[in-house]
Formats: structure tokens, C-alpha cells, sequence
């Protein structure tokens, strides 16, 4: 995966950049798209009929997704794998739509993600075409996520465990306020009824998840299943905030994004840093991360993105391609940079680029017997692997659970992700024309 800063950008955010800012975002950032970006976008053809111009803005849009980026798993496949015990690390890893497992000839393990279906619907975006599903879809998908987020119904339930709560007077009372109900024991059996509800769930997985619960004692949900309790915890941070109308504001207007908003901070598990300028993310999402992450503001992204596109602009061509080689997706030292500051908190340790020329460097492969070392070079090695990858088997989870455990024994990982050329070149400044047609 990318070594560049793991970052989720809402629509807030996204829609407010421009082409160059995106250019510089790409060259510090690797963009986690989680699924409800892309269907923002989208369901902007819903607008179609009063106002003609609806494709141009979605291909603009589209430009600012189709850089250095990675489609996120959907949350609905990882909150129901968590109801059943199969939980995933919540420590900021990427989890990629279109990941797959393979065993090769050799029997070596590999990671491959694959992003044919992504890279079809941005490429198809970009030049304004659209399928008469995703035209349906859109109106059908506004619908279904403007209706308003019913915090009522989880007030029901505390009062129905036979629990009370005062009134948040701020944010950080609204985090204490949640916290304290949710570590109520009769309050349990209430978040999995209430998870099963506002996710929709169909009545024999909901029979199998209480089985499971019932197995393990009924256990507190935050260690049955760790991330269902995540996105239940997003959820009654708004039912709660909501109960004060300084606090959230009740009118409908600011209340028809809930749902989107909320589906956003359940890919804050699996990313480094989140950004917004939405008055909800800005309340709530600091209480969702962990100490080693990081929200930033929309505003102030988009500023420092500005200057750091002025700077690198002002630069020769030459020194692009030196900076570039020198410090690779590091941005330019300077304290009083946003950009600067997260990677310093994230990473802090430059990692060159790659060299080009390391392509062309000559390789022996000395564990073989003598008589059969032959030199090969080290674009012919990476070509080899590709092409192991390509004739592997797949290996289901439950295959691979067996055979490893909970370890990973991927020793191979290949990701391809197509990019334009125009957004490659300027990515990295080193290749040339030449370079692209080679490949």
C-alpha cells in the first residue's frame, strides 16, 4: 500500500478544491474513498433536469478522486462480519475494496486488490457518461438518505433499560454522557436491537448474532463485537447531541445530511487522518478517534494546499525531480504548515523516491546452484512476481484461517489502480513521456 498519509475527505472538503490543489494534495496524501463519496457524487444526476451542467460539475468532481486513491471495503460488510466474530484491526490500516488472497504455483501467500470496477465508473465520469442505472440509483439513493436520522428512537430505548441522562451542555458532556450509557449492562441486549434496526438487518442474521451473544454470556458490546460498537457509538453521539437544540440544531435543513455524515465516520477505524468543514463531523468525530489520529478542518486544508501548490509551481523542473528524489511524499519543512505538521505526526521519517534507474539494476539469484545463476534485472524480477500473481488460486478467509490462524502470511502484495497519465506525470516529476510508453 501507499506510504503516503491514509486520509478520508468528505464532500464538503472534496467539493471545495480545485484542480491544482488537488495536484498537491495527491503528492502527500493517498485518498481513502469510502463508498458514500463516490455515491455524493453520483447522486448529483438526480439534479439533471433543472440543471443541464450537473455532468460537467460530476466530471470536475471526479477529477479529485481519481489521483493517488484506494476505494475503502464497504462498512455494512465489516459491521456484519463484526456481529459474528470476525473482527478487523481498528488501528487506522486501509482495508481496499477488492481484496483477494491468492497461494501461487510455489504455494506462496499473496495479498492482491484489484481495482477494475472503480477505475470503469471514475474513467466513465470523467468523460461524462453515465448509465441509466446510476441515473435511477441517484434519485433513489437521495431519497433513502435525506429522511431524518430518528434519534427518538434511541432516547426509547435508554428510557425502556430504565436509564436517564441529562442534557449535554457542549461537546465534551455530550462524549461523557454517551460513554457513561453505553457501559450500562442492561443497556446491551438495546444496542444490538437497535443496531439490527438501523442497519437494516435481515431476521436470521439477527438470530444468529443474539445466538452469539447469548454463547458469550452476553457480553458488553465493545468487546462482543468491537466495531459495531464504533458506528452504535457515532450513532448515539448524534441521537444524544440532538437533544440539545444549541447543540445540533433541529430544523430540517441541517438535519438531512445526518445519515450521510454518519455513514462517513464509520471508515474513521481504518484511516490516519479525517477531514470536514460539516458542523457535525467538527462535534463529533474528535470524540470517535484514537490519540494517533487526526481531524483537520477543510478550511485550513484547502489553505495550506494553496500555498504548497504555489511553492512547488515556483520550482524548475529540475528541482521537482530533486525534491522528489530527496524526500520523496514528504512535504516541505515548515512548522506553521497543517500538511507539514500531520506528517510529522504520522510518519516524520523521509523515504526517498524510488529511482528509475533501479529498474535497469542488474540481479543474481545466488541461492540457485551455479550452473543455473543467470542475471536478470530488477524490472524483469517485479514482472516475474506480477505474473506469479496472475496465475495464482484464490484462498477463501476461512481456508486461510485455518492454514495460518489470525496471522497474515501474505509475503507478495499487488495493487493495480489505474491513473492517467496526465495526473502520473505530475505526480512524479522524474518520468517523461518516454517512461509511460515503455509500461
Amino acid at each position: 500500500m501507499s506510504l503516503d498519509l491514509r486520509i478520508i475527505l468528505d464532500k464538503s472538503v472534496i467539493f471545495g478544491l480545485n484542480n491544482p490543489e488537488i495536484d498537491s494534495f495527491d503528492r502527500y496524501f493517498f485518498q481513502i474513498i469510502p463508498p458514500i463519496l463516490l455515491n455524493e457524487i453520483c447522486a448529483d444526476l438526480s439534479k439533471e433536469t433543472e440543471d443541464p451542467t450537473i455532468k460537467n460539475r460530476i466530471a470536475n468532481h471526479t477529477y479529485r478522486i481519481s489521483g493517488n486513491r484506494g476505494l475503502a471495503f464497504k462498512y455494512r460488510e465489516i459491521l456484519g462480519n463484526s456481529l459474528i466474530g470476525n473482527e478487523v484491526p481498528m488501528e487506522g490500516k486501509f482495508l481496499p475494496a477488492g481484496e483477494r488472497m491468492v497461494r501461487s504455483t510455489d504455494g506462496s501467500i499473496g495479498t492482491v486488490v484489484e481495482t477494475d470496477e472503480e477505475d470503469e465508473i471514475i474513467s466513465r465520469w470523467e468523460r461524462k457518461e453515465f448509465t441509466e442505472a446510476e441515473k435511477s440509483w441517484a434519485i433513489k439513493w437521495r431519497r433513502i438518505y435525506e429522511r431524518p436520522f430518528n434519534h427518538k428512537m434511541y432516547t426509547d430505548k435508554i428510557s425502556e433499560a430504565g436509564l436517564n441522562f441529562k442534557t449535554p451542555k457542549d461537546g465534551n458532556e455530550l462524549a461523557e454522557i454517551v460513554d457513561s450509557l453505553l457501559n450500562e449492562k442492561k443497556l446491551q441486549s438495546k444496542l444490538l436491537v437497535l443496531l439490527a434496526k438501523e442497519f437494516n438487518m435481515p431476521l436470521d442474521f439477527q438470530r444468529t448474532v443474539l445466538n452469539r451473544w447469548y454463547k458469550e454470556d452476553k457480553a458488553m458490546i465493545k468487546i462482543f463485537a468491537p466495531y459495531a460498537f464504533f458506528c452504535v457509538r457515532a450513532n448515539f453521539l448524534l441521537a444524544i447531541g440532538l437533544t440539545n437544540h444549541q447543540l445540533l440544531k433541529p430544523n430540517k435543513k441541517d438535519r438531512k445530511n445526518d445519515r450521510k455524515d454518519l455513514e462517513y465516520c464509520y471508515y474513521l477505524p481504518h484511516c490516519e487522518i479525517f477531514s470536514s468543514k460539516d458542523k457535525l463531523h467538527k462535534m463529533i468525530v474528535p470524540f470517535l478517534l484514537r490519540p494517533d489520529q487526526s481531524f483537520v478542518d477543510g478550511e485550513k486544508l484547502k489553505s495550506d494546499l494553496i500555498n504548497l501548490s504555489e511553492t512547488w509551481n515556483k520550482l524548475s523542473e529540475e528541482e521537482k525531480i530533486n525534491y522528489h528524489n530527496e524526500r520523496g511524499s514528504a512535504p516541505p519543512e515548515n512548522e506553521k504548515s497543517i500538511v507539514f505538521q500531520l506528517w510529522k505526526k504520522h510518519q516524520g521519517e523521509i523515504r526517498k523516491s524510488f529511482p528509475l534507474e533501479m529498474l535497469k539494476m542488474k540481479l543474481v539469484d545466488f541461492r540457485l546452484p551455479k550452473e543455473e545463476q543467470v542475471e536478470f534485472t530488477f524490472e524483469e524480477f517485479i514482472r516475474s512476481i506480477s505474473d506469479k500473481v496472475k496465475n495464482s488460486e484464490n484462498i477463501s478467509p476461512e481456508e486461510l484461517r485455518k492454514l495460518h490462524g489470525e496471522n497474515n502470511p501474505a509475503t507478495i502484495l499487488q495493487r493495480t489502480t489505474k491513473i492517467s497519465r496526465e495526473r502520473l506525470l505530475k505526480l512524479y516529476p522524474q518520468l517523461k513521456e518516454s517512461d509511460l510508453d515503455k509500461h
